[in-house]
């Protein structure tokens, strides 16, 4: 692979890693929906100009229906959920539980697009299970006493991830990257908005609070969406999900160097059980041996 290939996938995964940090921040003053209603709509607004400048209007106009269904999925529940977690638990916590979501995309794909599970995917879905148990245990990074709360939301998000991607799969294959990532979040705009101005805080949101759904909205997911979309074109997804394995390495670096967080070791056991079930459930251990020999 090459250098600039492997360059995109650390700084993606740095950017990801860094959402659950800013998160974090901001949705103490934003509110878990309020704050993912304001992440995609700046996210829409960055992404708009880009789509018609690129030319891709018109698959954006095709497969709106498609888009709409993306929009809940992709970016409207996972983007709350995600929100939720970061409430209730340290950002490198969360950003762990959402490294299911290549475990729970191959679950789905077997029993919704009856794709093959290897025995290693099975042993490593199950790593991946045990993994999730140890999560359960970390009080330590849980901060209110309904300890199961962040536990279901971050799994709630990567299931949505997950689902997101088997959906794209099966009905807008022929839809480009940009009108992909521009339709989701316009239409998961469109669904968050209603309920946060209902839920809309009481007191006014500081500068700095709009700064980081700011940076959520432009870096975390405009950018972040080009960035990837750039490496499935380029290094296919076998190598682009490599991402998946460093996003909770940043997200627990990131929490622990800006907000202080403790790494505990139930996060460690947890993340190389996750991460070891996700290199087996991928194939990526096989792969790796293979070219070895």
């Amino acid at each position: 692979m090459k250098f600039r290939y492997i360059f995109t996938l650390v700084i993606l995964a740095a950017i990801w890693g860094s959402s659950f940090m800013f998160a974090r921040i901001s949705v103490t003053e934003f509110g878990a929906i309020p704050l993912s209603a304001a992440r995609s709509s700046i996210a829409a607004l960055t992404l708009i100009p880009i789509m018609l400048w690129s030319g891709q209007w018109s698959y954006f106009r095709d497969q709106w229906k498609h888009f709409v269904v993306l929009g809940l999925i992709s970016t409207a529940l996972p983007f709350t959920f995600i929100t939720l977690a970061t409430q209730f638990s340290t950002a490198g916590f969360a950003s762990i539980l959402n490294a299911m979501t290549p475990i729970l995309s191959a679950g789905i794909a077997w029993v919704w697009l009856k794709e093959y599970l290897s025995l290693p995917a099975v042993i490593g879905i199950w790593l991946s299970f045990v993994g999730v148990l140890f999560m359960i245990t970390d009080t330590q990074s849980i901060s209110t006493e309904l300890i199961m709360l962040p536990i279901l939301t971050g799994l709630a998000a990567a299931f949505f991830y997950a689902l997101t991607g088997n959906y794209a799969r099966k009905y807008v294959k022929s839809a480009p990257p940009i009108a992909q990532a521009t339709g989701c979040q316009i239409f998961a705009a469109l669904f968050l908005i209603p309920p946060a101005i209902f839920l809309w805080p009481e007191n006014s949101i500081s500068t700095g609070g709009w700064i980081n759904a700011a940076i959520l909205g432009v870096m975390c997911t405009s950018l972040a969406f080009i960035l990837y979309f750039y490496l499935l074109k380029n290094i296919g997804v076998a190598r682009t999900v490599i991402v998946t394995y460093m996003i909770p390495v940043f997200g627990m670096l990131w929490g622990y160097l800006f907000l202080d967080e403790v790494i505990t070791l139930n996060m460690y056991a947890s993340a190389g059980l996750i991460l070891t079930g996700i290199a087996l459930t991928t194939g990526l251990i096989k792969k790796s041996k293979q070219a070895q020999l």
